[in-house]
């Protein structure tokens, strides 16, 4: 653990699963709670019920967060630096937060698994060269088995990204494979952050999720705790809530600034 990096945090509310520990500033919570009691407690009921689960330890629940939080998807810079203090005081260490972080960089190239398709169908529709089914060069083939020995698994749409643009599968395959060679997560830990992020209302990547749910319970996850994966993954919905209570009762008051002349 670092200490020094652990001590630049503010201290976190004693129970983590209650929603108050979402806010730098208590008495935010307290104005949402006078303002619509009922709502600040159908969703405080929801926060714990999360985060209560016992299938996840309070660290593991943390890094997912950061992972869903830190995702290219759902990219959300206040929930990531709330998340990254919240699992540090939890126990986790720098090297597994930056792992969970470069572990995820590479789920924006799921948008080149229909992407590249799309534009080899216009190509053979406007009447220009698609690459072929042709064997891959012995040196991509060398990065492709790499891959398979290292990951265990070979998505298919990964042969036309290697014929289309191999520099880039290289470059790919290079930083998918990292994690898994220095990384400092469990394979278990890993496949678990990698649901997370397949699962998200904003990234709902099935192929990929169906793959990583097999390798997870292959290294020793169970259902229980995919599940709560799943939930954590769902709780993000609350963050418009607490971002907006954030900026109505935080310390500059949104309405002052809206006031007209």
């Amino acid at each position: 653990m670092n200490k020094s990096t652990n001590q630049s945090q503010p201290s976190l509310a004693s129970d983590r699963t209650s929603l108050d520990s979402l806010f730098e500033d208590p008495a935010i919570a307290g104005r949402l709670h006078e303002t619509v009691p009922s709502a600040y407690a159908a969703a405080s009921q929801y926060w714990r019920t999360t985060l209560a689960n016992e299938h996840l330890s309070p660290v593991l629940k943390e890094l997912v967060l950061v992972a869903l939080h830190g995702t290219i998807s759902s990219l959300n810079c206040d929930a990531v630096r709330r998340h990254v203090g919240r699992a540090l005081d939890a126990g986790a260490t720098d090297a597994q937060v930056l792992d969970v972080l470069f572990s995820i960089i590479g789920v924006s190239n799921h948008a080149l698994y229909a992407a590249i398709p799309t534009l080899l169908d216009v190509l053979k529709e406007t009447g220009h060269a698609v690459p072929g089914a042709e064997e891959l060069p012995p040196e991509i083939q060398a990065v492709k088995d790499d891959f398979i020995k290292t990951r265990g698994f070979w998505p298919a749409q990964r042969d036309v990204i290697a014929r289309c643009m191999p520099e880039y599968f290289r470059a790919l395959s290079q930083l998918s494979t990292e994690p898994w060679r220095t990384g400092v997560l469990t394979a278990r830990e890993r496949e678990l952050i990698y649901i997370a992020v397949d699962c998200t209302v904003t990234h709902m990547y099935a192929p990929g999720l169906a793959t990583h749910i097999r390798h997870a319970l292959k290294v020793g996850a169970t259902p229980q705790e995919i599940l709560q994966v799943f939930a954590l993954a769902a709780s993000i919905g609350i963050e418009g809530y607490v971002l907006g209570a954030q900026a109505l009762f935080g310390e500059t008051d949104i309405r002052e600034s809206h006031m007209p002349e």
